[in-house]
């Protein structure tokens, strides 16, 4: 006679042998069979096919009946790899912090799973009720309640780690020093602006308010210190210092240069255009303020980038109602490129782009467009890190 005893690893092995066997079966029948199987069970008919009507009856058993460690492998699991996916997709192509993407897509996947799983399990015990040669033994399955309580667990923790990581993402950086700032700042700087604040929103003697900053990875030109200030209508601007404290000098917003209304830089050089002017800070030197007249603030293709920590526009020529742009750099994931009305910056656009080339449609004839790139690399489940713009450049369209 043959012996009966079996160790308990070889009966496991078996046991999941099995299951994912008839798993791989009734995945093999289509999609569409095993929709008609389970629609004509719930309805108490038998599917005409003996082959695929055994596939079902071995799938529900195993369904129903295996051990308890492989229905929460088998349900969990596949949960959890749709909400790894669906938190990376929304990482990469919305760029939706890491903790804050894993903690929505879980607090909406958790009843979807459940109700998924109860629905199957519900498909299985109507192809069972039909199966007459089964032993009278009815599988033991969780039932609804508790299918109900712990979905509810599972949003329920999800909904505690995206207020977490919601609080952690409002916090900004939780690296950089803590400081009050106003609305506006913190805003801009959730957003991904570079650097930490480096003191208080306050405001200065001739009463213009203002956030001191610091940018923890300084381009080669750039002057240490700068300061974040809400300009009406442009939003927030980041000013170097020098350029700041000469217009502050000069009557800040009631004096002749007004309200900013863009910065930037050249990399040789940086300026701030102003309602009635402009400000440049040429590199090491001392800032030069320019009433009525406002800095283009672009580089002419046939010169020289400089510095090459960011990207460099090369080609930017109209074709009828569209613009062509090329540029150089080395590798990286992807480019944001941007570009708007010269005399319009709040009209701004943007896009990704993969290589080193981009048309930009849409275009208002008779206009002139600036245009700047700048290079990222993608982490995962992080924020993208991206250089500098380049250096803008102007081209007319029609």
């Amino acid at each position: 006679m043959r012996s009966m005893v079996t160790s308990g690893g070889g009966v496991g092995n078996r046991v999941l042998a099995e299951a994912l066997g008839a798993r791989i079966a009734w995945w093999q029948l289509g999609f569409s069979t095993r929709r008609v199987v389970l629609r004509t069970a719930r309805r108490g008919v038998r599917f005409p096919d003996p082959d695929v009507w055994e596939v079902a009856v071995d799938w529900a058993r195993r369904q129903l009946g295996a051990p308890r460690w492989w229905r929460v492998v088998r349900d969990v699991g596949a949960a959890a790899l749709v909400v790894v996916c669906l938190a990376a997709l929304a990482v990469v192509l919305a760029d939706v912090d890491g903790p804050v993407a894993a903690g929505g897509t879980a607090l909406a996947c958790s009843p979807l799973a459940a109700w998924w799983s109860t629905r199957q399990s519900g498909g299985a015990a109507a192809v069972l009720r039909l199966c007459r040669d089964r032993d009278g033994h009815r599988p033991r399955t969780p039932g609804s309640a508790v299918r109900a309580t712990a979905a509810l667990v599972a949003a329920g923790a999800a909904a505690v780690a995206l207020v977490v990581a919601d609080a952690d993402d409002r916090a900004v950086r939780p690296d950089c020093p803590s400081y009050a700032l106003d609305a506006p700042v913190r805003e801009w700087w959730a957003r991904g602006r570079s650097g930490c604040p480096a003191g208080d929103s306050r405001t200065g003697p001739t009463g213009v308010r203002h956030t001191p900053w610091a940018l923890p990875e300084q381009p080669t030109t750039r002057p240490l210190g700068d300061i974040a200030y809400v300009a009406p209508g442009a939003g927030v601007l980041l000013l170097p210092s020098p350029i700041f404290q000469a217009w502050v000098d000069g009557g800040g917003p009631g004096g002749p240069l007004g309200e900013p209304t863009d910065s930037g830089d050249t990399g040789l050089l940086h300026y701030a255009n102003f309602r009635g002017g402009s400000v440049v800070l040429p590199t090491g030197g001392a800032a030069e303020v320019h009433i009525g007249q406002k800095f283009a603030g672009t580089r002419d293709l046939d010169t020289p980038c400089a510095p090459l920590d960011r990207p460099c526009v090369t080609s930017a020529r109209a074709e009828g109602g569209r613009v062509r742009v090329g540029w150089r750099y080395g590798s990286a994931d992807a480019f944001n490129v941007a570009w708007w009305p010269q005399d319009e910056p709040w009209l701004i656009t943007g896009r990704e782009a993969a290589g080193y080339g981009l048309t930009l449609a849409g275009l208002r004839p008779a206009t002139t467009y600036l245009v700047e790139v700048s290079a990222c690399h993608k982490r995962f489940l992080r924020r993208s890190a991206c250089t500098w713009p380049s250096a803008r450049v102007a081209v007319r369209v029609g």
